[in-house]
């Protein structure tokens, strides 16, 4: 009885391992069948007992510890316990046995049971099968790991397709809503135009005019950025370094971030593999986050611009980073900023698009954009860019 402790500290801790529903260490006492401890039964346990006496069972038990291998069988339904297979690992000895209720058992986690079980029979275990053990509970975890991998890649890529698909929708409505606004707003334009040039400048209605032109310009503005967002161009991708084509954005906004007072500080990874990307479509990306940081610090402040290479779900991706040190994202707001037409800057000529038509480029590349932000202390977005698989 001196392994009995440490068996079932065992017994816990190789159930949650195998993702079991429960288990149990029994014992035929000569005359039925007992429930020594268990993991995850409670309340369950007089059920377990009483359903191992139970003249199939009992029968089915025997059968098995005689046979000394594993065995297994449906549980019948006046079992009321969890799980719907019955898995026994004999204790080498014709009394005791590690009953488990699981769903099922993959080969791996029977391995597991089946050295565990030798393990604490009483037997001396080799120094291979204690190897055997270790070597099976590191890929088991490892196993695991891997799966939640797999499964956080599953998620990502479908929030990833329902972002595409809701941009699809939105510029397939978006093109016709354009292409019927932008006739009326060119004549509205072009008439206000001729008027204006006929009238003298001290006319009373020329102040309401010159109102009306301004206001036709903005939605034309609107109605451009809407086709741009909708329009299905022909790209021009070739191989690029992607730092080349960011200090070449940043040298563009260079004065505008001078006068602003906002200091940049940019760390490129040298040697950065290149990748295949159409570049006039990525300086847009690039062009529209810069902007965003700069309307993020009106008061000025401090804007980090970093590349790197990183895995990204096993394979490399590069990496370039926009982090500014502004008023942040609210966190209500942070699941809808790649929404067409939302913007918190609508009284201040935001349209909503910017980070739409960026969210498009960078998945029509096969990439993704990420973005992390506290309220107050500013935000950092993320671009990853597949490199290119040379095989």
């Amino acid at each position: 009885m001196r392994n009995k402790p440490s068996f079932r500290m065992q017994l816990w801790e190789i159930s949650q391992l195998t993702g079991v529903h429960w288990s149990a260490w029994i014992t035929f006492t000569g005359k039925n069948w007992i429930v020594r401890f268990e993991f995850q039964l409670h309340k369950s346990r007089k059920q377990l007992q009483k359903y191992l006496n139970s003249p199939v069972i009992e029968k089915w038990l025997s059968a098995a510890l005689a046979d000394q291998r594993l065995h297994n069988r449906g549980l019948t339904p006046d079992a009321n316990l969890p799980g719907k297979r019955l898995y026994l690992f004999p204790m080498q000895d014709e009394h005791n046995a590690v009953l488990v209720g699981a769903d099922t058992l993959s080969l791996q986690s029977r391995r597991i049971w089946r050295l565990v079980t030798n393990a604490f029979a009483g037997l001396m275990i080799s120094e291979d099968q204690t190897r055997q053990l270790q070597d099976a509970l590191q890929e088991l975890e490892n196993t695991q790991q891997e799966l939640q991998a797999r499964i956080a890649a599953q998620q990502a890529a479908e929030s990833h397709l329902i972002q595409t698909t809701k941009l699809a929708a939105v510029g397939e409505m978006a093109a016709g809503v354009a292409h019927e606004l932008n006739n009326p707003l060119t004549t509205v334009v072009g008439f206000s135009e001729l008027v204006l040039d006929s009238l003298p400048p001290e006319t009373p209605q020329r102040t309401d005019l010159e109102v009306v032109l301004r206001e036709a310009r903005r939605a034309r503005d609107v109605v451009r950025r809407l086709l741009d967002f909708s329009r299905q161009s022909e790209t021009v991708r070739t191989r690029a370094d992607v730092n080349e084509v960011v200090q070449d954005v940043l040298s563009l906004m260079q004065h505008l971030f001078h006068i602003n007072g906002v200091e940049i500080d940019a760390r490129f990874e040298d040697s950065l593999p290149w990748v295949l990307i159409d570049r006039n479509q990525m300086k847009q990306v690039f062009l529209n986050l810069l902007n965003n940081a700069l309307n993020a610090m009106p008061q000025g402040g401090q804007l980090t611009v970093t590349t790197s290479l990183q895995m990204r779900y096993r394979k490399p991706h590069v990496c370039v980073a926009v982090k500014d040190n502004g008023v942040g994202i609210p966190p209500e707001n942070l699941p809808r900023i790649f929404e067409p037409f939302f913007t918190t800057r609508a009284g201040q000529g935001g349209t909503g698009l910017g980070l739409s038509v960026t969210y498009g480029i960078v998945a029509e590349h096969g990439g993704a954009i990420e973005v992390e932000s506290t309220p107050g202390a500013g935000s950092t977005f993320t671009v990853f860019l597949p490199v290119e698989d040379k095989s």
